[in-house]
């Protein structure tokens, strides 16, 4: 089904729109804020908000696509191929909790208490892109993009 990538844009941003005054998230439907990335967007795309992690690593959101900018390098993943976003410290936390130390431990009971550490973002192939988050609302922010792009991505066609 076609769809105007308008339309696309605000689907998506009507699923986070709780994280509009964030600090760090921008969000593209302003006029005021422009983007600035040297990514060349396709012509049926159009940029939905930018995640600064960090000063030089940064995720772009698009309507067709996922950019996670690291210094000089981008990778670039496309909506369909996107599998699932998984939480590492959760999936790994079984293992580190056998016979490790007590400060360990605690330290991982903190990073999940509040869903910050090592993120992954799985494609169907199986490669993966990992990230690191230390905020929160990154996160969560993300992992609603990531839902919605992945239903939009499978449902429409942009025009």
């Amino acid at each position: 089904m076609k769809k105007k990538k308008e339309d696309i844009r605000n689907q998506i941003l009507k699923k986070v729109k709780y994280y509009r005054n964030s600090r760090g998230i921008i969000f593209f439907d302003n006029p005021n804020n422009q983007f600035k990335e040297n990514i060349v967007l396709d012509n049926n795309e159009l940029e939905v908000l930018l995640i600064k992690l960090k000063r030089s690593r940064k995720i772009i959101v698009t309507t067709k696509h996922i950019y996670s900018i690291d210094k000089n390098l981008t990778t670039k993943i496309l909506a369909q191929d996107i599998d699932r976003f998984d939480y590492m410290e959760f999936i790994n936390g079984e293992k580190i909790i056998e016979g490790e130390s007590k400060i360990k431990i605690m330290l991982l009971r903190f990073k999940m208490n509040f869903r910050i550490g090592n993120y992954r973002i799985v494609q169907r192939n199986g490669s993966f892109t990992e990230l690191i988050i230390w905020r929160t609302r990154f996160a969560d922010c993300l992992n609603g993009c990531i839902k919605k792009l992945k239903f939009v991505g499978n449902k429409y066609a942009a025009i």
